[in-house]
This record gives structure tokens, C-alpha cells and sequence, in this order.
């Protein structure tokens, strides 16, 4: 596992800790978007299909890499 998978990974953690703020930009992209499902999941309400979702994740963890 890279590092923008491992920051996926702890985003999500993160989303599902209701405590937890929103974070800002200056988070990756994955970290951004694994918390966006973390709270998607906490609330049983996805925002867009798996396709999608994983799509999404892909596109997060390429940018993240080429920065």
C-alpha cells in the first residue's frame, strides 16, 4: 500500500469519528476524499455510485502521487 492509500485509509478513519472536523486543503486529495466516505458511511448515505466512488478514489490517489 502507498502513502495517498495510507492517507485514504486514516481520512476515512477519521470520517467516521464524529468528533472529527472537516479538513481543509491543506489534507490530500485521498485523505479528503476516504473521509468523505467515512462520513457517507457513518450516515448509510453514499453520494454517488460504487463506480463512481471508486473511480473518484483513483483519480484522488493519482493526482496525490504526481504532486
Amino acid at each position: 500500500m502507498g502513502w495517498a492509500e495510507k492517507e485514504m485509509v486514516e481520512g476515512y478513519r477519521d470520517g467516521l469519528d464524529p468528533s472529527q472536523p472537516e479538513p481543509s486543503g491543506n489534507r490530500s486529495r485521498s485523505y479528503r476524499h476516504g473521509f468523505t466516505n467515512g462520513r457517507d458511511d457513518r450516515a448509510n448515505k453514499p453520494r454517488a455510485s460504487a463506480e463512481i466512488l471508486r473511480l473518484d478514489a483513483e483519480a484522488a490517489i493519482i493526482a496525490d502521487e504526481r504532486a
